[in-house]
């Protein structure tokens, strides 16, 4: 299965609040930051990988898609995938570096006539973590307007489905999340 002819979105307009600073600017092994990590293994397998991010705050430039909205929630980004793609898009947080390419296949072999698939495990639902078409980006904008910034309800409100993985991803939430992940991309 060949992705080149698909784009990847990478999620690094958050707050970190609980990490303490911005996890996404942190530098991650030999890598100038824990994004530009994801940047390089994503762009194996997408013909363009851009990064989400509402400044250009890496040191080392990444392509950028500028989130100008001043609030800290998905939904908006999400709301203009209709503007930026034409085909589904890959969307992952920065925080989510270990995504296989195998579990990616997987994600893009379910889509099949969905407007979204996601991936799951056995703790959590990531609802960021998938694929995505832009006319979906109709019933973000509904959904913003209606005062409702959840991504789980816009889930609800599209044709959804998601794949289970028998593993549990890693979400670098706190610093000692950030400590574990450093030591598993050494071994990954």
């Amino acid at each position: 299965m060949n992705l080149k002819n698909y784009n990847a979105l990478i999620l690094a307009g958050g707050k970190s609040s609980r990490f303490g600073s911005d996890k996404t600017t942190e530098p991650f092994g030999d890598f100038a930051s824990l994004t530009h990590f994801l940047y390089e293994r994503l762009s194996r397998v997408f013909g363009s990988v851009k990064v989400c991010a509402k400044t250009a705050k890496f040191s080392a430039p990444l392509p950028l898609l500028i989130d100008d909205f001043s609030e800290f929630a998905p939904i908006f980004v999400l709301s203009c995938l209709d503007k930026n793609f034409s085909k589904p898009v890959f969307i992952l947080p920065a925080d989510m570096p270990f995504i296989t390419e195998a579990e990616i296949f997987a994600l893009f072999k379910s889509l099949k006539d969905f407007d979204i698939c996601y991936a799951k495990d056995s703790k959590k639902e990531h609802f960021l973590c998938g694929f995505f078409r832009p006319s979906i980006a109709t019933k973000a904008r509904e959904q913003i307007a209606a005062g409702e910034l959840a991504i789980h309800k816009l889930l609800n409100l599209c044709y959804s489905t998601s794949v289970e993985f028998e593993h549990d991803f890693l979400n670098i939430n706190y610093k000692d999340d950030f400590k574990k992940a450093l030591k598993f991309a050494r071994e990954f």
